[in-house]
Parts: structure tokens; sequence; C-alpha cells
């Protein structure tokens, strides 16, 4: 059943409409305790708590609601007063670790839903209802109380909201699949201040589209998840000098063409240069196992023998595993990703072209000016069926049979003065030379996972024609003015998708 009534918001937002200022608008409606203003003392600490350096935008001012009928006074308030405000957009913060910008404006306020971060658990439906706003290491700590936990984020400080409305690759989706998947319910906030569910039995064409199609259709102000048991996982990451990532390469290919065998073992690796660990570049292999087991048999079997530059071996829980794997923050940069057939040729010349980016990069900068990475993540087919036995998402992967591997790559720069834009196309050069191959070897895909996209990449578009034009339906459908389209313009838009 709908909440705030469309009536509540129409008298709040009359008040609002006698200030010309969206800011002191949201003062007028009751939100003046929520907001931060320029002039603030913490103005300066909430826009620096973006994770990316050029996703820190200072906003007119940010509202900071604490519940969902705060966040529909927020977003109606600040619909009604657009019209009169010039060049005037709306941001919305989950998490705020995208580097793209998509999550802040300069131009404009943004609602920032970092104290939407309550956890809470009912054993009876092993249901876990979370805040958008919540971080994956505090969610685990919340829920391992009860000894379960959900298919979220790897790194502690990823934002519930962004991972989960973008699809979300989990330790454990060998057995759950996306965590998008996962959820049996979205509470809802919509464009004209109701709040709604959306799930298998009431609203369940929003309920898919959710599932993948992100930011285009509401501000989701809880998650519902299917708990799973939360016993200890055991993590074996491997630094090894570079000149054993051929075995890295191994190990990522047999994960994607393994079976259901191995469904709680999962594996990514990773090459890299940070001058900080080693002065040249080096591999990085991440095996974990959600179940605790410290010796099943899995591809990454060969490294065990291998000399290690480090290797941290533990037992432990997902929260402490969660917090001990966290990004540099602070730094310029840039990502973006692409999905190909489970070939070794593409995934060695991943390997060759991080190479060239690095030499590439040394000529725009001093080598401890930067860092990079570039994983590869197997994703075999046994995973494909998973969201439609959850009742479907949009991300278009149903009805596959090939394994693939999922390649991201990102650059951090250190410096303020270094020439970004140049790092940046490098970056985007040696992707294009990855595509170019991989089509000359019939091992390209057309899937571009939304939460390691470059802001010009278009991952909506690749999820397959019924899912674009379910998404474009319930956008009409749900936010029939096109709010989400225009007046909130971070992210990735279901218009701009023919």
């Amino acid at each position: 059943m709908a909440r705030f009534s469309v009536a509540v918001a129409a008298v709040l937002s009359r008040v609002a409409a006698q200030i010309t200022s969206p800011c002191e608008s949201l003062e007028a409606v009751g939100l003046g305790d929520r907001l931060i203003l320029p002039n603030d003392t913490g103005y300066n600490a909430e826009v620096d708590s973006w994770w990316a350096r050029n996703s820190r935008q200072r906003a007119d001012c940010f509202v900071l609601p604490r519940t969902s009928n705060e966040v529909a006074t927020a977003l109606t308030t600040l619909i009604n007063v657009s019209s009169s405000a010039s060049n005037f957009s709306i941001a919305v913060r989950s998490g705020g670790h995208s580097s793209t910008g998509s999550s802040s404006t300069v131009n404009g306020v943004t609602i920032d839903l970092s104290h939407l971060n309550s956890t809470a658990y009912n054993p009876e439906t092993n249901i876990a209802s979370i805040g958008p706003g919540g971080q994956w290491q505090y969610v685990y700590a919340d829920l391992i109380e009860y000894g379960i936990t959900a298919a979220g984020g790897r790194d502690g400080d990823v934002g519930v909201g962004g991972f989960l409305l973008g699809g979300g690759n989990s330790y454990y989706s060998g057995r759950t699949g996306f965590g998008c998947d996962s959820v049996v319910n979205f509470e809802v906030v919509l464009a004209n201040g109701t709040i709604i569910n959306a799930n298998q039995t009431a609203n369940a064409d929003l309920w898919q589209a959710l599932k993948g199609g992100s930011n285009n259709f509401g501000i989701v102000t809880r998650f519902d998840m299917e708990a799973i048991p939360a016993p200890d996982i055991f993590t074996d990451t491997r630094f090894l000098a570079f000149e054993y990532v051929d075995a890295m390469v191994d190990a990522v290919v047999g994960f994607a063409d393994s079976n259901e065998s191995i469904a709680d073992d999962a594996f990514f690796m990773f090459v890299s240069h940070e001058t900080t660990f080693n002065p040249d570049l080096f591999t990085v292999g991440v095996h974990v196992n959600t179940q605790g087991i410290t010796d099943s048999s899995t591809p990454f079997d060969v490294a065990q023998s291998l000399p290690t530059l480090l290797n941290i071996t533990t037992v432990e829980n997902i929260a402490d595993a969660a917090f001990a794997s966290q990004v540099q923050s602070g730094t310029w940069n840039y990502g973006l990703t692409l999905t190909f057939n489970n070939d070794p040729r593409i995934a060695h010349l991943c390997v060759e072209l991080h190479t060239e980016l690095v030499d590439s990069l040394k000529t725009l900068m001093a080598p401890e000016g930067f860092f990079t990475q570039m994983f590869l993540q197997p994703l075999p087919s046994y995973r494909w069926p998973i969201g439609k036995q959850h009742g479907g998402n949009v991300l278009g992967l149903d009805n596959l049979t090939n394994n693939a591997l999922l390649f991201t790559a990102g650059v951090g720069i250190l410096v303020d003065d270094a020439p970004v834009d140049a790092a940046h196309a490098q970056l985007k050069a040696m992707a294009g030379k990855i595509v170019d191959f991989a089509k000359s070897v019939q091992g390209d895909m057309d899937f571009i996972y939304l939460n390691y996209a470059d802001s010009d990449q278009s991952p909506l578009s690749t999820y397959g024609e019924a899912n674009i034009k379910l998404m474009k339906e319930v956008a009409a459908k749900y936010d029939p003015s096109g709010v989400f389209q225009t007046l909130i313009p971070g992210g990735y838009k279901i218009s701009q998708v023919e």
C-alpha cells in the first residue's frame, strides 16, 4: 500500500513554492536540521565523503533525510521548485562509491541517503531489511549478530543502494546470482511522493526493473533481501611477481569453465602497478570459500606451489573480510568494464595491454603518481539461470550458454596537477583494442556491467530488446513526468537508449 499521500506532498510543496531557493525550500518544509550548507562547518567533510576525488562535487546544499517520508518530502519539494531554479539538478547518493559523478552535482541539491543505514533481520521470514545508505562492512557486522548475511559487496566501503540497483557481483554469486536477485522487496519513493513496495505480487514490473535498472524509476529507501547462513569464510590472497601472471590467467579461465561443484568458491585475479607495494608490476589471485573450507580443490591450486611476494590467508567473518578489502579513496579515479567469452587469448591480451598502459602512463606522470588495477573475474554459465529462478532481473543474461570473463580496468591518480584527461583517454584506448580483438576471435559479448562502467559506456543498452522495452514502460508508468530522466540526470538513463 502506498504511503505519504500525494495530498500531503502537495501541501508541503505549496509552502516551498513561495521560496525561490531550493535549499531554502527544504528548510521551509521542516528539513532545516537535515541540511548541510556551504558555510556550515561540516560542508567540506560531506563533499570529501565521496570515494573518488572526481565525484566530490560541491552542491548548493546537501539534504540528509533519516526516513522514507523525509526522502519523499525532499524529493517533491525539489521537484516543485525546480521550474524556478536555473540550470538545476538533483543527485541521489547512497554510498558515494562511484567515480563517474552519477551521485553528486554542482548545480543543485544532493539527496544523501547515508543516514538511511539501518539493518534489521526477521528470523520468521528470513528477510534482512537493509537501508540504501549502509556500507557493506557495517551491514555484515549487524547481520553477523544473527548468524546470517546477504549477497552483498566485497569491498567494505561500497554502498548498498548502488551495488544492488546495478546488479551486484558477490562472493556468494555462485549460489545466489547477482545481489539484486536476492531482493524480495524494494521500498520505493516515487516522483509524486508516494511510497510503495515492489515485489513479486505488488508492482512486480517495477520489482524486476529495479534489479539492474539503476536509478531510473524512484528512490529506493529499503531493500528486503533473502538472508543466507554466515559461516566464517576462507580467503587466500597471493601476491606474485609478474612473471607468474600466466598462472593467474589459467586460474581465472579455469574458474570460468567450472561447474556448480565449486559454487561456494569465488575467485578473481588482477595485475597492478602500485609502487608503494612493489616497484615492478605484480599479479594477485584471491580465492574465497564461503563455507570456510580451507582445502577445497579449485583451478587456483597450481598457484599454491609458486613463490609469493606476500600471502595472506584468513578464516574470518564476512564483515572483517569486507573491512580489509577496500581500494584507496581520495584519488582521481577512472575505470571501465567489458565482458567477453572465456577465451585465454583475450585474457592474455588484457594483461599485455595493461603493461602497455602502465608504460604509457609513465610518460604522463611519475610512476609513484598513479596506480592501476586490471581485474578478470569468472562468470561460469551455471550462474545465468539464477536470476530467472528468483523472479527475473533486467540484466539480459538469462538465456546465455557460454562461460565468460568480466574485465575491469582502473587508474587511480594521486596528484592534482596530473593530465587526468589524457590518462583516461589511454584507458579507453586500451579497452578499444580489447573489443577489437575479441570481435576478431568471435569472443565479444554485448554486456556492460553497470557497476563498473565508465561514464560514456551504455550498460542499459546491452540488456537486450525485451528488457529495454520493460524498463521504458516501467519508467513511463511510475515516473510519467520523467523526473528521473531529466531532473535527476546522474547515472545511466533508459530514455537515452534507443
